[in-house]
């Protein structure tokens, strides 16, 4: 019998970590754990339903049940509905039912006890969980994913879906878990600077605001991109340090939150790749869940903050962006795509909100997120470090040429339950080739 993985993805910025998904549900028919026929989202027309892949043995997905089901509970009679698709296998199917009742779990539940070769996880492309999706019964429109449906940012998004007033009801924390050993935890950062900068620099009509930006993710507004020459001069690694550092930026969104009315900044990594032209993960310029009105901002390591015009490109599914900026003082980092296993890596990110944090390591693996090896699926791992806050930060080579930019992270345990069991922890990183695909797209679509 197959070890079962425990798999838990901790996304690295606050939107959306790069779930990926079509604009609408692929619909299905499947039975319930009860028996019973279930059409989605037929099932489901005047509903705002989720789906929720999950198991009983994933930690971070029972950590997310009592909010769950107290929003479920509060919002039901406004026509918010979940459905559950468990990946618990023949081995832990069995406690489904007993475990659902005992949580308060009161929706239905799908599980054909294979675990992650569940068909409907394959169909939905589920390679880690808790993965969500918010549909439209009536129109099977995905309205929401990812993080936007976990913890805070649970309630509001299903609030908003259901066009309903935001409540400000807090998310029911899960309980404790029984006492470990105490570990030492970070300092906390420092304030931002940028806090008290931004409000004396970003001016509405001089930078993109979430509106456009969410009509440009959809319909980029392309424009010529020319790219720096690939580096073939080997460097030591305290001189790709300076490189990084000065090469490095931070992107993503100045904007006021729904729930205390104040301005915050949600940013991660980003590099340019042209004077003008600024790349970053997709997910990074995805507008924040709580956002109530903000703008898309592109800041250096001194602080100084350029505006932005334009999307150029984007790409969900390849978790690749690039930006159109103003300014001056960018430093373009030449990108490599023919990169191979063995070769030094470097990563300069703000992990944590801890800013200037640089280490090396070397390329892992090679590989494809799906079996079609789709180009937009490339992907590759590197044991250089980073965490929340790192995505869209360039990974370089020893020629301090761009390899990759940070993704996510994935954490895989060979037990059950996660206190046990041998722990692998994945950096995953989006290939220089699948940015150098994307602006060969933007500069075809530019020249017609």
């Amino acid at each position: 019998m197959k070890t079962e993985l425990f798999l838990a993805l901790l996304l690295l910025t606050s939107p959306l970590s790069a779930q990926e998904a079509p604009a609408n549900a692929t619909p299905f028919e499947a039975e319930s754990t009860a028996g019973a026929k279930v059409s989605f989202p037929a099932d489901y027309k005047g509903k705002v339903v989720m789906l929720d892949f999950w198991a009983t043995w994933c930690g971070p997905c029972v950590a997310e049940v009592p909010n769950l089901t107290k929003v479920h509970a509060d919002l039901k009679p406004k026509g918010f509905e979940v459905l559950g698709i468990s990946l618990d296998n023949e081995r832990t199917k069995d406690k489904l039912a007993a475990f659902t009742q005992e949580k308060g779990m009161t929706w239905t539940q799908i599980c054909d006890g294979k675990g992650w070769d569940a068909e409907l996880g394959r169909l939905y492309g589920v390679r880690a969980i808790p993965s969500c999706f918010l549909v439209d019964g009536t129109t099977g429109k995905i309205l929401a994913k990812g993080t936007e449906l976990r913890g805070a940012s649970l309630r509001p998004t299903i609030e908003k879906a259901l066009g309903l007033p935001l409540s400000g009801i807090p998310p029911v924390a899960a309980a404790r878990p029984a006492a470990r050993p105490a570990v030492p935890s970070a300092p906390p950062p420092p304030p931002d600077p940028l806090l008290e900068i931004a409000p004396k620099v970003v001016k509405p009509g001089k930078f993109l605001n979430h509106e456009v930006v969410k009509t440009q993710l959809k319909s980029p507004k392309p424009g010529p991109v020319s790219l720096s020459t690939e580096s073939t001069q080997s460097k030591s690694s305290r001189d790709v340090a300076r490189l990084s550092r000065a090469a490095h930026l931070r992107a993503g969104w100045y904007y006021r939150c729904t729930r205390c009315d104040k301005m915050h900044l949600s940013l991660a990594g980003a590099y340019a790749v042209a004077p003008d032209v600024v790349a970053t993960a997709n997910h990074v310029i995805d507008p924040p869940a709580t956002l109530k009105e903000g703008w898309l901002i592109v800041a250096n390591t001194d602080n100084e903050i350029f505006p932005t015009t334009a999307i150029l490109g984007a790409d969900a599914k390849s978790d690749a962006a690039l930006v159109r900026v103003i300014g001056g003082g960018l430093k373009p980092l030449p990108l490599r795509a023919d990169v191979e296993l063995g070769e030094p890596a470097y990563c300069f990110s703000d992990p944590l909100k801890h800013r200037g944090y640089f280490s090396a390591g070397i390329v892992n693996r090679l590989y494809s997120t799906d079996a079609k090896e789709d180009p937009a699926s490339q992907r590759l791992n590197v044991s250089t470090d980073w965490a929340q806050g790192s995505s869209g930060s360039a990974v370089l080579d020893e020629y301090g040429n761009v390899i990759g930019h940070v993704a996510r992270i994935q954490t895989f345990n060979s037990n059950p339950a996660p206190s046990s069991g041998t722990t692998l922890v994945m950096h995953e990183a989006i290939p220089a080739k699948t940015v150098l695909n994307l602006v060969k797209r933007v500069n075809e679509a530019a020249m017609k």
